[in-house]
C-alpha cells in the first residue's frame, strides 16, 4: 500500500468513523443526503467535460451499486437502527468483511477465500463486539432491526465485489455520481409515499448532521471509496467496515466522555489484527478453504 493510498485509506475511516455519530441524528433524511450530494458532485463532474460510459455493464455497475448499496442497504440500516442500539448495528455492520470475502471468492477467481482472510474478518467482528459490548445506554433491541441490518450488509457485498470485477471499466468519480443520483431519484418518491416528509423536524442539529452526512460522510468518502477500487483488493476495501466502530468509539471515549475500560484497547487490537490479515499478502495455493 503506497503512502497515498494508506492516507486515504486512514481518512476514510476516521470519517466513516465520526459518521455513527449522526447516524441516529439524521434517520429521517436518507432521501436529502443523497439529493444533496449528488447536486453537490453533478458540478464537478462536468467541469471535467468527461464522456460517461453507458455501456451496458457500466450501466449494471452504476445500478447494482445504486439500488442495493445506496437505496436497498442504506434504507435497511436507517430504518433498522430506530429498533437496535446504534453500537449493535455497528457489530453487524462488521460482519460485511465476511460476505465480502465468500461473495468474492465465486466472482474473483484473483480473490478466493482464505483462512487468513476469513480468519482476519472473525478476528475483527470479536474486537467490535467486544468493544460496543461494554457499552452504556445500549437501549432496547427488536429483532427486526437486527435482521434489516444484516440484510442490509448481505445486500452491501454483491455490489462492492461486483464493482471491482469492472473497476478498469469505469471511471470512480462516473460512478458515485451516477449511483447517488439514481439513489436520489428512487428515494425521494420512495419516501413521500412511506414517510410523511411534512412531519420532519429541522433543528440546527438536524441540519449540521445531515450537511455533514452530505459532504463528509457521502461526497467526499465516497469519493474516496469508489478510487480505492484501483488500488486496493475488494478484500481489503471490505476491513472497512471493522474499522469506524472503533474509532467512533474512541472518538466518544475522548470528546464525549463515554465510559471505556480495558476492552476499548483489547478489542482495538483485535480489530487491527484483523485488518492486517486480511490486508496481508497471501501465500498462492496454501491458505485456500
Amino acid at each position: 500500500m503506497t503512502p497515498r493510498v494508506f492516507a486515504l485509506y486512514a481518512i476514510l475511516n476516521i470519517v466513516w468513523g465520526s459518521t455513527w455519530l449522526a447516524l441516529k441524528i439524521s434517520l429521517d433524511y436518507i432521501r436529502l443526503r443523497f439529493t444533496f450530494s449528488a447536486i453537490i458532485l453533478w458540478p464537478l463532474l462536468l467541469r471535467r467535460k468527461p464522456k460517461i460510459n453507458l455501456s451496458s455493464t457500466a450501466l449494471k455497475v452504476y445500478f447494482s451499486f445504486s439500488l442495493l448499496s445506496f437505496v436497498a442497504a442504506y434504507s435497511l440500516t436507517y430504518w433498522g437502527a430506530q429498533y437496535i442500539y446504534s453500537s449493535l448495528a455497528a457489530i453487524i455492520w462488521a460482519t460485511l468483511p465476511i460476505f465480502v470475502s465468500v461473495t468474492a471468492h465465486f466472482m474473483l477467481p484473483s480473490e478466493p477465500l482464505t483462512l487468513r482472510r476469513f480468519g482476519g474478518g472473525l478476528l475483527g467482528l470479536a474486537g467490535v463486539s467486544l468493544i460496543v459490548a461494554f457499552q452504556s445506554g445500549a437501549g432496547e433491541t427488536h429483532l427486526v432491526g437486527v435482521v434489516a441490518i444484516l440484510s442490509a450488509v448481505i445486500l452491501a457485498s454483491g455490489p462492492n465485489v461486483y464493482l471491482k470485477k469492472h473497476h478498469r471499466e469505469v471511471d470512480p468519480l462516473h460512478v458515485n455520481v451516477m449511483a447517488q443520483s439514481i439513489a436520489a431519484v428512487v428515494l425521494i418518491p420512495l419516501a413521500y409515499i412511506l414517510e410523511e416528509p411534512s412531519a420532519t423536524v429541522w433543528n440546527s442539529t438536524s441540519i449540521a448532521a445531515l450537511a455533514y452526512l452530505a459532504v463528509f460522510g457521502t461526497v467526499i468518502t465516497w469519493t474516496i471509496y469508489f478510487w480505492l477500487y484501483n488500488h486496493l483488493s475488494v478484500n481489503q476495501i471490505s476491513t472497512l467496515g471493522l474499522l469506524p466502530p472503533v474509532i467512533a468509539a474512541t472518538l466518544g471515549w475522548i470528546f464525549l466522555g463515554e465510559t471505556y475500560g480495558a476492552e476499548l484497547f483489547a478489542g482495538g487490537a483485535l480489530v487491527l489484527l484483523g485488518v492486517y490479515l486480511i490486508h496481508s499478502r497471501q501465500v498462492p495455493g496454501r491458505e485456500g478453504i
